[in-house]
């Protein structure tokens, strides 16, 4: 005969302890309970606050990080922009944000012959850390306005620069309007999957009626549907017994006793954009996937081969040529592609720990992300082969991904091997440095060649911040303001100059501007959404009081003209 649950005869035990009679205890009743699955497809939901109740903790760290204000409704408390009637101009269009006699958040589009464009309300607000996106609606369809809010640098900018698109042709005084608005999406079926709790596009013939669980990304999100769970739960007998047992609730997903493959996917599933073989139903009837659930058997993480519309190049750009993604929401593919058999988002990430900035759980701090499995010996000198303090992720884990106006690192955990079909770790930190200066280095530490030195006196982020394709140069100019090793500052300082002035995407620009802030005291004025002349003006004004080295006018032109200029389009 089996012998009871360990928690059943805590409970049996319990009355006699307390000197109580016990009654009414059916402990058949939450035994059978306990022991049935439930299947959670389908199953309501019931929001947040129904889970603070049991789970005080919890739902106040929760409270803390940026997923709970992923979406919101527009209120005093949640717009984050300037809207004391704010000015943004860029292309010759003029942005207005301001109040209306209500209260309310307004945005008005005015073209250079004081026209105006389109007038919009703000009703909801997406983000809330690096940058604030601004819904309006149009009916049953929300859609994005095509400005937002930097919330850590405090102004206003023009989504692109944001999305890696350069700057469109003027027609006479002002960009056309529908290159004004090419950033305007429908947020129904694109921003509401993965910003929301159970997100239903609703799609019908000619309608939407778009619904979800809890805006933000909430407890339900990586949890799962937990109405049964709040209900169950109210019997005391029965939170008693889980607290005591070493099983798990069953009506209700703890990603913590997931597989690691598992317990990725419910991170992967945003954070690592996907693609459906039938997208239709996605849109009609909303994502069926459930925390625990077997991620690929309703879609699969893009790759660089992955085919759309018979069209194998369609995602290409958005990966390196080795297959590693350069763009952030694909962090999932790159635990794919890393190594670490065990390793899983919560092996570094805490979502109820650390600095909301990143979810960075303590422990996995400076090395301790990579000692908590390697032998921590191998973070020290001897194994770096660097005089200077190098942590693990510096090397394994380059900045070469680009989003929300920065440059990323990789998710890919990879041996920090130099190469020349993209950036890597050893050129990132050594941005003064040519191939044949990183190779030979390579070799003395590692005692292996590796065929990268093309002969070319420049070195490759130098040549990359001018002449790569956006991606490159985005990562390449942030590199110059960051890098560990600093050579040749006067020429850093005169590369940035010339792409603040040259580059036609405004993201570039504005990244450029940022590293050269990180190199000089540089006065306030320069706009990366502002237009040639006045990006002009203002490097005259600057330059003088910088320290600059001019590079060859002949190699830059040379480089701008080899540079891929098309817009590399990277999913909205």
């Amino acid at each position: 005969m089996d012998s009871p649950p360990r928690w059943l005869a805590w409970l049996t035990a319990l009355p006699l302890l307390l000197g109580v009679t016990w009654i009414g205890i059916d402990a058949s009743r939450v035994t059978s309970d306990l022991d049935r699955p439930r299947d959670l497809h389908g199953a309501d939901h019931v929001q947040s606050d129904a889970c603070q109740r049991c789970h005080p903790g919890p739902f106040a760290s929760w409270r803390r990080t940026f997923h709970r204000t992923m979406t919101q409704e527009a209120t005093e408390a949640s717009v984050a922009g300037d809207f004391d009637d704010a000015r943004l101009e860029y292309g010759g269009v003029t942005a207005r944000m301001e109040r209306d006699p209500s209260g309310g958040f307004t945005m008005r589009f005015v073209g250079p012959d004081g026209r105006e464009w389109s007038r919009a309300t703000v009703v909801r607000t997406i983000g809330s850390r690096r940058y604030q996106q601004y819904l309006a609606a149009d009916g049953d369809v929300l859609f994005r306005l095509p400005v937002a809010w930097h919330v850590e640098e405090q102004r206003w900018f023009h989504m692109n620069g944001a999305f890696l698109t350069p700057d469109p042709e003027r027609e006479g005084s002002a960009i056309a309007e529908a290159d004004y608005y090419r950033h305007v999406t429908r947020w129904n079926d694109n921003c509401v999957f993965c910003h929301n709790v159970a997100a239903n596009p609703g799609r019908g013939e000619d309608t939407w009626d778009t619904e979800v669980a809890e805006l933000g990304v909430a407890c339900e999100a990586c949890h799962g549907p937990a109405d049964e769970h709040a209900g169950v739960n109210a019997d005391p007998i029965r939170r008693y017994a889980l607290h005591l047992s070493d099983e798990p609730d069953p009506t209700i997903v703890n990603p913590r006793r997931l597989s690691p493959e598992r317990s990725a996917e419910v991170c992967g599933r945003c954070h690592g954009q996907r693609i459906a073989p039938d997208v239709d139903r996605f849109l009609r009837d909303g994502d069926p996937y459930v925390p625990g659930d077997v991620l690929s058997d309703y879609s699969r993480p893009l790759a660089r081969d992955t085919s759309l519309d018979g069209d194998p190049t369609a995602f290409r750009d958005r990966f390196w040529a080795d297959g590693t993604a350069r763009l952030t929401a694909y962090e999932y593919q790159g635990l794919l592609a890393s190594p670490c058999d065990e390793l899983t988002c919560t092996s570094c990430h805490g979502m109820h720990e650390g600095n909301p900035r990143g979810q960075l759980r303590d422990a996995a701090r400076g090395d301790g992300s990579c000692t908590g499995c390697h032998d921590a010996s191998l973070a020290l000198r001897g194994h770096t082969g660097h005089a200077s303090p190098v942590e693990c992720v510096d090397c394994h884990m380059p900045r070469i991904v680009y989003g929300v106006v920065e440059a990323h690192r990789s998710h890919r955990i990879e041996l920090p091997t130099p190469r020349a079909d993209r950036p890597g770790a050893c050129a990132l930190c050594h941005a003064d440095r040519t191939d044949a200066w990183i190779a030979n280095g390579y070799h003395d530490l590692y005692g292996r060649r590796v065929p990268l030195d093309d002969g070319d006196p420049w070195p490759r982020v130098h040549r990359d911040a001018v002449g790569g394709d956006p991606i490159e140069r985005s990562i390449a100019v942030a590199a110059l303001g960051r890098s560990g090793e600093l050579v040749e500052r006067a020429r850093r300082v005169s590369l940035l100059l010339d792409v603040m002035v040259e580059d036609p995407y405004p993201a570039v620009r504005h990244l450029a501007w940022r590293s050269l802030g990180q190199l000089a005291s540089i006065p306030d004025g320069y706009v990366p959404e502002g237009d040639r002349e006045a990006r002009e003006r203002w490097v005259r004004d600057a330059a003088p009081g910088l320290e600059t080295s001019a590079a060859s006018p002949e190699r830059l032109a040379q480089l701008r003209e080899d540079a891929a200029q098309e817009a590399i389009f990277i999913g909205e």
